[in-house]
């Protein structure tokens, strides 16, 4: 490839298409794809993507973005007006590092919606555009809509998450408390929000929170209500949370149905790609969608051409069962490409995979989260499984601590502070097998099952390890 972007280090926390970040493997950059959706002139534009850097597979993140991570040279600067053209790039540089915005990945066909909030993402998206001055913000500042649907995004970190309450308003979460608002005045009020931020960043990449309270104090002298924590509805909780998006799904159109299929670790090779696409387009109605848990989804195929979609799938060397293994991963980047990192955790997870599927058979999800440092980039305590690095010593080599469970998202309990990575397949093993043998019924979850044994139950079952 030709001479492109540049090399220079930025202080960006998050790379981009114009500000690729240096990392132990390469050049990384990332495409912003708000509310997870993709057309085909958008996929078949990755895929040339790919094809031109020669990199075996775009990966899906826990946000919906897309990465390429390992690059060894720079984009060429002819693929951006492509890139611009289809939508997966902003003409304003300055905004397009900003944080991806969230939604359910099955926003607009969900049976059980309030609010398809889809328009939402769309006008927000458009609002960052036309406000290049919010392009100071951290690069970490982060939008979420849910609609109130079957599949909640409430277990995905966000600065600003509106939560459908009714057909007609929003529950905005912030810090101190809640905020209704019509759906006529959340892009208004997030404005009026993203502003007073932008005037207290005072030219620094300050995080929301670090300056909320001065934030919420700007809304309050304007008039706003807020709601204290602790005197509104009560929010859907997080624990039990299953995948229900992988699978087959009816949707609330009558006759058509969804596809969540398997991407293992997000990772999304050219002709999956390429394969998906084409099914999309000729079985439904061109549109992918990607979900913050790296996985995608082919929506609005008529339901007698499912069992035909399933079999491309396949074919794909994809699998879409909801109880499948690689889909209830999740894994940093590892040693291999974050300098940070003291174990392989891709590699770990991969390995975990491969030894669990010839002895282990999952009939609900569970899922397992490796981090390789404290920074938790896989998002450790939505998992019903967490394992972090620890630093390799003169003692012993890298390993990882393991913690189990939670209680409100956070995880109190410690299993093992030390665990040879070697010996985290077995561990793994035998934790699944005493759920599946211990739990009250075929349907309790692994975190309802855990949270009611003691630690030292717990910790028994990995005595012989």
């Amino acid at each position: 490839m030709g001479k492109g972007l540049s090399l220079v280090s930025v202080e960006r926390i998050c790379p981009d298409i114009y500000h690729p970040a240096v990392a132990r493997d390469g050049l990384l950059t990332r495409l912003r794809i708000p509310g997870g959706v993709l057309n085909v002139e958008q996929c078949l534009a990755i895929a040339d993507l790919l094809a031109a850097t020669g990199l075996n597979y775009v990966q899906v993140t826990n946000r919906a973005n897309l990465q390429f991570r390992g690059l060894n040279q720079d984009l060429d600067q002819s693929l951006i007006p492509r890139l611009i053209a289809v939508g997966l790039v902003s003409a304003n540089r300055a905004i397009d590092g900003i944080r991806n915005i969230m939604a359910s990945p099955i926003a607009g066909i969900d049976q059980t919606e309030l609010i398809d909030v889809r328009p939402l993402v769309a006008a927000w998206d458009e609002y960052l555009t036309a406000h290049p001055e919010l392009g100071v913000l951290s690069n970490k500042f982060s939008v979420g809509f849910d609609g109130a649907g079957s599949v909640s995004i409430l277990d995905r970190p966000n600065d600003l998450t509106l939560l459908a309450v009714s057909e007609r308003e929003f529950l905005l979460h912030l810090p101190s408390g809640f905020m209704r608002l019509g759906v006529d005045e959340c892009i208004p009020m997030l404005g009026r929000i993203a502003e007073s931020y932008r005037v207290r960043c005072e030219g620094g990449k300050v995080r929301l929170r670090e300056v909320i309270e001065g934030v919420e104090g700007d809304l309050l002298r304007s008039g706003v209500y807020l709601m204290p924590r602790g005197t509104e509805v009560a929010l859907r909780g997080t624990e039990g949370f299953v995948y229900s998006h992988l699978g087959v799904f009816g949707q609330k159109q009558v006759g058509l149905s969804y596809v969540g299929v398997v991407l293992p670790l997000g990772r999304w090779g050219l002709e999956q790609v390429r394969g998906l696409c084409a099914i999309a387009s000729e079985y439904g109605s061109g549109t992918i969608r990607l979900t913050p848990w790296q996985n995608a989804i082919v929506s609005d195929i008529r339901d007698e051409d499912v069992s035909k979609v399933l079999g491309l799938i396949n074919g794909l060397g994809l699998d879409v069962g909801g109880n499948h293994l690689d889909g209830l991963l999740m894994a940093c980047a590892g040693t291999s490409g974050c300098q940070y990192s003291a174990t392989d955790t891709q590699g770990d997870a991969l390995a975990l995979s491969a030894y669990l599927a010839a002895r282990v058979e999952l009939d609900i999800p569970l899922n397992v989260h490796f981090s390789g440092c404290e920074k938790s980039c896989a998002q450790h305590y939505q998992a019903d499984i967490a394992l972090w690095g620890c630093a390799k010593t003169s003692e012993r080599a890298g390993g990882y601590r393991l913690c189990i469970g939670g209680v409100e998202g956070r995880f109190g309990r410690e299993l093992r502070d030390y665990l040879p990575a070697e010996d985290v397949q077995v561990a793994i093993e035998h934790l699944i097998h005493f759920y599946q043998k211990q739990r009250a019924s075929p349907r309790e979850s692994f975190q309802t099952f855990t949270n009611r044994q003691s630690l030292a139950q717990l910790q028994q079952v990995l005595h012989v390890i």
